[in-house]
C-alpha cells in the first residue's frame, strides 16, 4: 500500500498537475495524476480530490480514453456532493454523458445529459455552464437520432455563446451548431456558424482540434453537395494539419474518406475509389473504424454500377455493425 503523503507534499503534487493542466501536457497529467489520485486519503479536502480528479477527467477525454474518463466522471459527481456545488455536479453530469455517449452507451448519456439540464434550470442566465450543457444535450440527441428535438435547442445554444470568454471555446460550440444545421437540411446556415468556428478556433492552441474541424466540415459539406472552392481550400487546410500531427486510425479514415468523396462529387470516381483501396490496402487497425469509410464506398460503388462491389462492401458494414451493437460500439469523440 502506497504511503499517504503529508499535505504539504500533496499541495506540491496538485500544483505541478495543475502546471501541467496549463500546459496542455495530456500525457503528463494523465502519469502524475493517477499517482496523486492513488495517494490522496480518504479525508483529503475534497476541493484538492476535485481539482485532481477533474484534471484525469479532462486528460482521459483529450487521450480518448472514455472508460477511465466515465469512471472519473462518477467519482466527480461524489465529490461535488461532499462539496455541495451544484455547479460542479452539472459539470461531472456532462463529462459523464460525453463519456458515455463516447462509449456508444447512448441512451445513458442522453439520461446524463437530461439530468443536466433539469439540474440547472435555476443556475443565473449568465452562467457559462448553460453552454455545456446544452452542447452536451444536443450531441446526446443526434447520436440518439432526434434531430428535431436539438434542433429545437440550437437557438438557446446561440443566444448564450456570448457568456463564453474563450473564444476557443465558443469556436467548438459553433462548429457544434453547424453540424446540427447540416444534419437537419439548412445547409446554409451550417455554413455559416462554420465559419464562425473556422474565424475563432486557434490552430496554435489544438493543432488535432483544427484537422478534425476542418475535416468534419468539409464532410458536412459535401454530403450537402458543396464541392465549390471554399470546400477544397478547407479540406486543403485540414490535409496540412494533419501532416504536422501524428493522426490516429480513426483520423486517417475520416480524411481519406473526406478526400474520395470529394474526388467523386468532382467528377473523379476512378480516384475515389483508388483512394479507398489504397488506405485500405495499407490498413493495419481495427476493422470497426473502417465502417462508414466502407458504407461510402458502398454507395460509390452502386452509383457508378458497380452492384457486386457495393454488395461485398455493405456485407463488411453490416458484420461490423452487428458487432459493434453487441459491445455498445466503439469509441466516437463527440466534437
Amino acid at each position: 500500500m502506497d504511503q499517504i503523503p503529508p499535505a504539504a507534499s500533496v499541495q506540491k503534487s496538485v500544483s505541478r498537475l495543475l502546471q501541467k493542466v496549463h500546459a496542455e501536457d495530456y500525457e503528463a497529467v494523465l502519469k502524475l495524476g493517477t499517482q496523486l489520485l492513488t495517494q490522496l486519503s480518504p479525508t483529503v479536502d475534497p476541493g484538492t480530490a476535485w481539482l485532481v480528479q477533474e484534471a484525469l477527467c479532462s486528460a482521459a477525454h483529450e487521450a480518448d480514453d472514455y472508460e477511465f474518463m466515465d469512471a472519473l466522471a462518477t467519482e466527480l459527481t461524489h465529490t461535488a456532493n461532499l462539496l455541495q456545488r451544484a455547479d460542479l455536479h452539472v459539470e461531472a453530469l456532462c463529462k459523464s454523458s460525453t463519456a458515455k455517449r463516447c462509449l456508444g452507451q447512448t441512451q445513458a448519456a442522453l439520461e446524463m445529459a437530461s439530468k443536466a439540464r433539469k439540474q440547472s434550470t435555476n443556475f443565473p442566465a449568465e452562467s457559462p455552464l448553460r453552454v455545456q450543457v446544452y452542447q452536451v444535450l444536443i450531441a446526446a440527441l443526434v447520436e440518439s437520432g432526434d434531430f428535431g428535438q436539438a434542433w429545437q435547442l440550437h437557438g438557446q445554444l446561440d443566444d448564450c455563446l456570448h457568456l463564453i470568454s474563450d473564444s476557443h471555446e465558443q469556436g467548438k460550440a459553433y462548429w457544434t451548431l453547424g453540424n446540427l444545421a447540416f444534419m437537419v437540411n439548412q445547409p446554409q446556415l451550417g455554413l455559416n456558424y462554420h465559419d464562425r468556428a473556422a474565424t475563432l478556433l486557434s490552430p496554435a492552441k489544438d493543432m488535432l482540434l483544427w484537422a478534425r474541424f476542418n475535416r468534419a466540415s468539409t464532410e458536412m459539406r459535401l454530403q450537402a453537395g458543396i464541392a465549390d472552392s471554399a470546400t477544397h481550400d478547407c479540406l486543403q487546410r485540414a490535409e496540412t494539419a494533419f501532416e504536422l500531427i501524428e493522426a490516429g486510425d480513426l483520423d486517417r479514415m475520416g480524411l481519406r474518406m473526406t478526400q474520395s468523396r470529394l474526388a467523386a462529387l468532382d467528377g473523379d470516381s476512378e480516384r475515389a475509389t483508388v483512394l479507398l483501396e489504397d488506405f485500405t490496402a495499407h490498413y493495419s487497425g481495427s476493422g470497426e473504424h473502417l465502417v462508414p469509410l466502407y458504407q461510402w464506398w458502398a454507395d460509390l460503388a452502386a452509383s457508378t454500377g458497380r452492384q457486386s462491389v457495393a454488395r461485398d462492401k455493405q456485407q463488411y458494414v453490416a458484420h461490423w455493425t452487428h458487432q459493434q451493437t453487441s459491445t455498445q460500439g466503439g469509441a466516437r469523440d463527440g466534437e
